[in-house]
């Protein structure tokens, strides 16, 4: 390390609850440096008592491939214990090629930006969201209250409810038959409870209509596809505009004057969702051609482009590979941070749940048994005995 020491490298700044490192010019060749670099950022961060924002400066870093490993999990530590969010800066081609692969693998926020300014504006967004969540703790952003669910006499749900926090990714875990999915199609409309009720962003619904659903701006993945087999990707991911579009059919079908200006600005809106998602290559190919990993991709991003308000995901993850999964984690990950998307997930992979979630909630035969972090998830005598003890 040259020039200047580890602790010259750490600065706070306090109005934008900010804690700036320097990584410029940095060569990390083993582990030890990792470890004296990231002890030190520890125990300035952990002296003040308080969590912060990382902005972090990568300019001609250099991380030797065998440093990787320990530079990606004392980071991700540090995020997780300290951080409030992280915006990184400048990092050459290789490094940022590598930072995105482990935040992948290790199910964390990449955030990578080309200047200071963009990460200071990305910064001053998860703020402002942070704020936003904070003045409105009094009402819930999404609450199910007393949901009572049942097909003939078999019983689905029983006197659930729970809280969804603006910002957030919640996830819902439990064994199969539990009524995960069913509480996801309850919030979005598909099943009208016997009794309880969904309060979004102050509005009570005694039985909410997926149309309605869709308007308030609640999206939905489902755990079996229901694309379009035969349209191209680019189309299938045009259909997820259809609330947003507001010229008449004619118009359209003869796409003059105010219809053609409208499905320009709503192309140019699925070409962005397009290259978030990293699918420009199969843009015009049919989704009935493509791979099951990116024919969930295409999913996604047909939910996204109605540019929900809360994102409902189930199972988004289910018959992927480790690579495949390790993408979505990604994606779902910078959907929240970029988008400030609310997430609810539903997923039984463990270790993704417990890596990416701010919040659980955990389901048995159709009862909510445990909710909380996933630290308190995770050590609840009754989850581990009800199910995680299971796996």
């Amino acid at each position: 390390m040259v020039d200047r020491t580890p602790q010259d490298r750490i600065i706070f700044h306090d109005a934008i609850e900010t804690m700036e490192v320097d990584f410029s010019h940095v060569t990390f060749a083993d582990d030890a440096q990792v470890d004296a670099f990231y002890d030190e950022i520890e125990r300035r961060v952990a002296a003040t008592g308080k969590r912060w924002y990382f902005l972090v400066l990568y300019e001609a870093c250099v991380i030797i491939p065998q440093a990787w490993e320990r530079f990606a999990a004392r980071g991700k530590h540090a995020n997780v214990t300290y951080g409030l969010g992280t915006v990184r800066v400048g990092a050459a081609t290789q490094t940022r090629d590598a930072i995105r692969q482990h935040a992948g693998r290790a199910m964390f926020r990449a955030n990578i930006f080309e200047t200071r300014d963009q990460a200071l504006l990305a910064l001053g967004e998860m703020r402002k969201r942070r704020q936003d969540l904070g003045a409105e703790a009094g009402d819930a952003f999404l609450r199910v209250e007393n949901i009572h669910l049942s097909f003939g006499g078999v019983r689905a749900i029983t006197g659930v409810s729970f809280q969804i926090h603006r910002g957030e990714i919640s996830s819902i875990i439990g064994p199969n038959g539990a009524g995960k999915s069913s509480m996801l199609n309850i919030i979005n409309g598909v099943y009208r409870p016997q009794v309880g009720s969904i309060t979004f962003l102050g509005e009570t619904h005694l039985q909410m209509r997926p149309h309605d659903a869709a308007k308030l701006g609640i999206a939905r993945t489902f755990q079996s596809l229901a694309l379009f087999k035969g349209m191209s990707v680019l189309d299938n991911i045009m259909s997820g505009r259809n609330l947003k579009m507001h010229c008449n059919i004619l118009l359209q079908a003869l796409r003059i004057g105010p219809a053609l200006r409208e499905e320009i600005e709503h192309r140019e809106a699925v070409e962005r969702i397009i290259d978030f998602l990293e699918i420009q290559a199969y843009r015009k190919t049919p989704v009935g051609r493509l791979p099951y990993g990116l024919q969930k991709r295409g999913d996604l991003a047909r939910a996204l482009a109605m540019e929900p308000q809360v994102l409902l995901l189930d199972e988004p993850m289910a018959g992927m590979n480790m690579e495949e999964k390790q993408d979505m984690c990604r994606f779902i990950l910078d959907v929240n941070d970029q988008f400030g998307t609310t997430i609810v997930l539903i997923e039984h992979d463990m270790g993704v749940v417990m890596d990416i979630s701010n919040f659980v909630i955990v389901l048995d035969h159709g009862e909510k048994i445990a909710e909380g972090t996933p630290d308190e998830v995770r050590s609840d005598p009754v989850v581990i005995r009800a199910y995680l003890g299971e796996s």
